[in-house]
């Protein structure tokens, strides 16, 4: 190694893995130990890097401080580095041989507080590196293969796993105290419970997430980590294993779990298949369409009879002044352009007529000989046990691994639109189970979004038909409710 009678300029390099505290406390005693020992060597301190709470295995995250550090280095503000140990420095072997190629062509020397010289400027302390280096990063994955074994532990036992935020609907018991402590349990939280159990409801009889997420934040409902509701975190908790009780492992369920559950399986399978079901719509629709647009419940299924294919009326303010109206679209437009109905008018009508439905219809003694649902479980079992089988065809290597994965992504997909179309019928059912006092009560109270989704359930449209005398009076018999 080449000597210098001057003192060297020195960088200190800190680096902790894990500070949960955020105190920088560790950070704290490296530095201590590394301006000691450049005291000793009687070398200046120019510059203190610091990555904290940064590990130096994660290629995910920058340590922006070791950059500015090798970047000086290259520089030359500084010709010398002291760090606590080796390991803070480097510890993937690409990173040393970076290092190394650095520290050759500007002289650079590196010492450590805890194994002294780190000479990368001779073969042999090359070498030393290099194998401290590949000790180093068989620790590293030799501990990342215990926490995975860990983890499948505790999925295969269905047990809590002791990070990640409380999820909502939970109630969680800790052992201990500080960022270390152990999760022992999570406990149902009743207030927010309460809520789920009324979202999955409400999901279940085929309102959107959008319409939930509104009157959620509308509620001021917060979600487990004090934020607001997203449409991806009302999805993720609505389509989760967790609150039927049930573990997920990489987003599958593999079995029952220690916490309670708060829904049921058969509402977990049910919201599973359609919240797919609704991805797939907004997706070939283009865009995913916000609930606080919807004004009117019954927009979209008020129609004109004008043409045969009975042309989807718009709403329009009205020119005498009598409240909004659902008007058939120009003559341009496929429409005949005059024929108007008071949207207050028809909603009266149509909540009368609603209440009335539900109220007749009562519980079937037998099947339901239009019930799809029992044909399509049919279908998934036998499709579920041909997927098995064709795993054992690959576990046996006598045909083609490709060609057999090919396979079983063709009947999982059937797999799982039958079991959105199963879901899809048990919407309708749903709604005409519902409470019609209960439901005449909290009427006025329900968002629009929420009104139209209990009429899309029952009614295929609404038809519109001429104005009949006298015309400023409304008129029953013009309106025709085709019902599912």
């Amino acid at each position: 190694m080449k000597t210098s009678a001057r003192a060297r300029r020195v960088g200190i390099y800190l680096r902790i893995s894990d500070d949960r505290l955020k105190d920088e406390k560790g950070v704290k005693r490296q530095e201590e130990d590394c301006r000691l020992l450049a005291a000793r060597l009687g070398w200046r301190v120019i510059e203190v890097y610091i990555d904290n709470d940064v590990s130096a295995t994660d290629r995910r995250k920058v340590r922006k401080d070791y950059r500015r550090m090798l970047g000086d280095i290259e520089a030359g503000h500084i010709d010398a580095v002291i760090a606590w140990h080796p390991d803070r420095v480097y510890r993937q072997p690409a990173e040393l041989e970076e290092l190394i190629l650095l520290i050759e062509r500007k002289d650079t020397e590196i010492r450590t507080c805890l194994t002294g010289i780190v000479d990368l400027n001779t073969p042999a302390g090359r070498l030393n590196a290099r194998m401290l280096g590949a000790v180093a990063k068989y620790e590293t994955e030799h501990r990342a293969e215990r926490v995975k074994r860990k983890i499948q532990e505790l999925v295969e036992a269905g047990e809590i796993h002791n990070s990640g935020h409380r999820p909502f609907g939970y109630e969680r018991i800790y052992e201990g105290e500080g960022p270390r402590r152990k999760i022992i349990e999570d406990r149902i939280d009743e207030d927010e419970a309460k809520y789920v159990r009324d979202w999955a409801k409400r999901a279940l009889e085929g309102e959107s997430l959008y319409s939930l997420v509104t009157d959620a934040n509308t509620k001021k409902i917060k979600t487990s980590t004090n934020g607001a509701w997203s449409y991806q975190g009302m999805k993720a908790l609505l389509a989760s294993g967790r609150i039927a009780g049930l573990k997920e492992h990489k987003r599958q369920v593999v079995g029952k779990a220690v916490w309670p559950a708060i829904i049921s399986e058969e509402q977990h399978k049910d919201l599973r298949a359609l919240l797919s079901d609704r991805a797939e719509q907004a997706k070939e629709n283009g865009a995913q369409r916000n609930a606080t647009a919807i004004k009117y419940p019954l927009s979209g299924l008020v129609r004109c009879t004008c043409d045969e294919d009975h042309i989807r009326m718009r709403t329009s303010p009205s020119s005498n002044r009598k409240g909004p109206v659902y008007r058939c679209p120009p003559k341009g437009d496929g429409g005949c352009g005059g024929r108007t109905i008071r949207i207050d008018d028809l909603e009266r009508l149509m909540e009368k007529l609603l209440f009335a439905r539900l109220e007749e219809v009562e519980p079937l003694d037998e099947a339901d000989p239009d019930d799809p649902r029992p044909a399509l479980e049919a279908k998934v079992a036998k499709w579920e046990r041909r997927v098995g089988e064709l795993k054992e065809e690959l576990l046996d290597g006598d045909r083609p691994a490709r060609e057999i994965q090919e396979a079983v992504e063709v009947l999982n997909s059937r797999i799982a639109q039958a079991q959105r179309e199963a879901a899809q019928y048990g919407v309708r059912d749903r709604v005409l189970d519902i409470d019609v006092e209960q439901l005449r009560k909290e009427w006025e109270d329900y968002p629009a979004a929420r009104k139209q989704s209990l009429y899309r359930s029952v009614i295929e449209k609404v038809l519109v038909h001429p104005a009949m005398p006298p015309r400023n009076v409304f008129n029953r018999a013009r309106v025709e409710v085709r019902w599912r």
